[in-house]
């Protein structure tokens, strides 16, 4: 399990879940706003490489790539 607290909204987290085509489980909250910006507290469930799988896909979407 992962925990990740990110300004990216759920709709574009759903999304690059898909592209990624890891097999992982996400739960979205809202958490604290930081300067007047949302913010989403994501949990992030299943094996390590799926987990890891899903996060490249999260980094090179956010990095433009």
């Amino acid at each position: 399990m992962r925990l990740l607290i990110t300004p990216i909204p759920p709709e574009e987290v759903e999304e690059i879940l898909k592209k990624s085509r890891a097999r992982v489980i996400i739960k979205i909250e809202k958490a604290e706003p930081f300067h007047g910006m949302p913010r989403w507290k994501l949990t992030v469930e299943g094996n390590k490489e799926e987990i890891e799988k899903f996060m490249e896909s999260l980094r090179r979407s956010r990095a433009g790539g």
